[in-house]
């Protein structure tokens, strides 16, 4: 029996296997993979990375008392003053639910354990690696591709150090991906709108931790309406067709922003609930008084203070990115560096994308808004609706102080353009480019992962990662 017969009669009895299980043979080794970069040396560095500063602590005053607190001065968290908070609430520039989540693995391995600090945003990689999958399976109807997305998720360096460190981000992207395969499934599913009320309470949890999800839900929301409204003139023919598409934009804007403001200040309870908060006691003070109408007057002034904040924030920083260099990955984020063990040796972290997988699927981005001009497809669509949902809001801020490491949200979507690329080169027989560059990705993956994993490695191993100035 020769090999073509073998690998006919393997792949034969693999496809009388159940459906379920198939998936579990392609997906269970991708996640395992991205399970063992994400949780090995997790604890490691032992010290607050970047801003861990503000969300570790934040996260645990808020586990203790409700809300984010302001710290005894000079008190070591990492060194084991992690009860030095005070009762006086602190002004905290984004919403709750990120730190709320942070705070639940402190709680459950310690707040002492830098391991515990991390364990959540280490999960929700996980979880990004599985949304990804199961949106690339939606899209392109295959297992092994949808694999292959997962993977190359798995293995970048963004998505590896914003799963490794205490920061917002990483969350964030978890609940826009799961938002988005939500739509997707809403657009694929006739019915009263199920999973468009889950979408609304997935982008609302995305804004309840960072505020950037709002541009997600504007591209998701202005998504769904145009496709419906589409399908609708396709099939009445423009028999009613105003009136009905005004219902279906009416129905999706009720079941999908209204359960997302729900969500968003169900996640402020723990500010409500207390009295310490930064400015909880403001309209009482204000004279509004202290009953309901007090109390959100008070969180409607917080949410102008974090308006006002961050649409302010010009102070220059060392590793400040413009949004318009981010695809070009000009400026990546060093989050730590220190000698440590052996003499000669150091820790170095940073969150430099795996330059492969950035580079050329930034270019495959621009592929694929031309491959949409010359023939639009709703996978080429709904992949460049995630990319303008997570980069293109940023481009009017650019003045803004902000940083390379918030493309973590952008980097599925330039997975899934990648992906959406290397499925055309397989079906127009170019399938050794297509592997080449999977092997040559995993490669690279292989050269970094000591600098996305926080490894000791001896101090010339870690400058040759400096492949350009502005890396360092």
């Amino acid at each position: 029996m020769n090999d073509s017969v073998r690998f006919r009669e393997v792949r034969t009895r693999f496809a009388a296997l159940p459906t379920r299980l198939q998936t579990v043979v392609f997906y269970a080794p991708v996640l395992l993979v991205a399970a063992l970069i994400r949780l090995i040396n997790l604890g490691s560095p032992k010290a607050l990375v970047f801003d861990e500063v503000y969300y570790v602590r934040d996260a645990w005053s808020m586990w203790n008392l409700g809300y984010e607190a302001q710290w005894v001065a000079g008190g070591d968290f990492a060194g084991g003053a992690v009860n030095s908070f005070t009762r006086v609430g602190a002004f905290i520039a984004h919403p709750p639910l990120g730190k709320w989540i942070i705070g639940a693995g402190m709680a459950l391995f310690g707040p002492e354990n830098p391991f515990g600090w991390r364990f959540a945003t280490a999960v929700a990689g996980i979880i990004v690696v599985l949304l990804v999958m199961l949106i690339a399976r939606r899209m392109f109807h295959s297992r092994g591709i949808a694999a292959l997305a997962g993977f190359l998720v798995a293995i970048d360096g963004i998505a590896i150090t914003m799963s490794r460190t205490a920061l917002l981000d990483g969350l964030l992207t978890m609940f826009v991906l799961a938002a988005f395969l939500a739509l997707i499934r809403h657009l694929d599913t006739p019915g009263w709108g199920g999973w468009l009320l889950l979408a609304g309470v997935l982008i609302g949890a995305a804004t309840a931790v960072k505020w950037s999800g709002l541009y997600a839900m504007a591209a998701f929301g202005l998504w769904v309406v145009v496709v419906e409204t589409l399908r609708i003139r396709k099939a009445r023919r423009g028999k009613g067709f105003v009136l009905r598409s005004a219902l279906a934009a009416l129905r999706t804007f009720a079941l999908f922003v209204p359960v997302a403001v729900v969500v968003y200040v169900t996640s402020w309870s723990g500010w409500i609930l207390s009295s310490g908060g930064y400015g909880r006691q403001w309209a009482a003070d204000s004279g509004f008084g202290d009953g309901a109408y007090g109390i959100l007057r008070g969180l409607w002034k917080y949410q102008r203070d974090i308006y006002d904040y961050n649409i302010g924030l010009t102070s220059p920083h060392n590793y400040q990115a413009n949004p318009f260099t981010w695809l070009a990955m000009i400026r990546p984020t060093a989050f730590f560096y220190q000698a440590t063990g052996p003499e000669g040796y150091v820790q170095y972290v940073t969150s430099v994308a795996n330059p492969v997988i950035w580079w050329v699927g930034a270019i495959a981005i621009l592929a694929l808004i031309a491959m949409t001009i010359r023939k639009a497809t709703w996978q080429y669509v709904a992949i460049l609706v995630g990319v303008a949902g997570t980069y293109i809001p940023w481009l009017f801020f650019s003045q803004r102080t902000v940083f390379q490491f918030y493309t973590v949200t952008l980097e599925p979507f330039l997975v899934l353009a990648l992906v959406a690329v290397i499925v055309w080169l397989r079906k127009n027989h170019l399938r050794a480019l297509a592997f080449t560059l999977v092997v040559v990705s995993a490669i690279v993956s292989v050269f970094f992962m000591p600098v996305w994993m926080g490894i000791p490695i001896p101090e010339w191993f870690a400058v040759i990662h400096y492949w350009f100035p502005t890396w360092i």
